[in-house]
């Protein structure tokens, strides 16, 4: 009997050709694929964060120039300011306190409506004597009534107490057309100018200075003091104006503001 000698082949048995390869587990060292789905919601997210954001930059931008535009305006109107010239109110302080006091003394002027607006105006010291309850001049006329000219000297006496301060003086009427003749071309313009030059006369013979008077204007009804009743009797009125100097620099107006 014939033995038979070993197999030298690989002891190994063959595995089938058909079965797939299985897939390694990731390790220390390896990477894995993030899903795409995945980084599209990140990006989505992230933009979505960018845009909500956006608008509090421009609004901050905003808020910047806004505020830098009121810083430059209010550093000019300062300068401006402390630039303009103002008004000495040393003399006609006292002077409109005089005249109060001298109005309410007036025993005859109690009795009806006071006829005095006493107040400042960017030139000065403004007295109006104005139609209330006495008129100043006859209707359509130029001559100043009795009562009148009592009021013309309290205003000179007290004017005279600033000797240095120009006089400005203004003439108004109400809205009634003139009717006072027939002269051509003849109107309120000038029934006021003439008013107003009445007025003149008057604080001369007060011992009024000819050269401290240094404007006599008339207005017409173009400036009524009462707008909503242009035709009132309180319209008629005549202002006199005490200029004081100007000076630099800032002035207190001893709690009686412009207007």
């Amino acid at each position: 009997m014939s033995e038979t000698a070993p197999s030298t082949e690989n002891p190994k048995a063959e595995l089938p050709a058909d079965i797939p390869e299985l897939p390694l587990k990731p390790g220390p060292g390896k990477k894995t694929s993030q899903p795409q789905h995945s980084r599209k919601l990140h990006h989505k997210k992230h933009k979505k964060h960018a845009q909500h954001g956006s608008w509090k930059l421009v609004y901050a931008d905003f808020v910047t120039v806004l505020m830098a535009f009121f810083i430059v305006v209010w550093v000019m109107l300062f300068d401006n300011i402390s630039k303009r010239e103002r008004i000495d109110t040393s003399c006609i302080e006292p002077v409109a306190k005089e005249l109060k006091e001298l109005i309410a003394g007036d025993a005859g002027l109690q009795s009806g409506k006071a006829p005095f607006d006493i107040d400042y105006s960017t030139d000065g010291l403004r007295i109006t004597l104005k139609d209330a309850g006495e008129p100043l001049f006859q209707r359509g006329g130029t001559v100043l009534s009795d009562f009148a000219k009592k009021q013309f000297q309290k205003i000179a006496s007290v004017a005279n107490k600033c000797p240095t301060h120009k006089l400005k003086i203004e003439g108004y009427t109400d809205a009634e057309p003139y009717g006072g003749g027939g002269t051509v071309g003849y109107s309120n313009w000038e029934l006021s100018a003439e008013r107003a030059n009445s007025a003149r006369r008057e604080l001369i013979l007060e011992k009024v200075p000819t050269e401290r008077i240094s404007q006599v204007i008339g207005y017409g009804d173009s400036v009524p003091s009462m707008p909503q009743d242009p035709t009132n009797p309180l319209n008629r009125r005549i202002s006199i104006t005490i200029i004081p100097p100007k000076i630099k620099g800032e002035v207190q107006m001893g709690g009686l503001s412009p207007v």
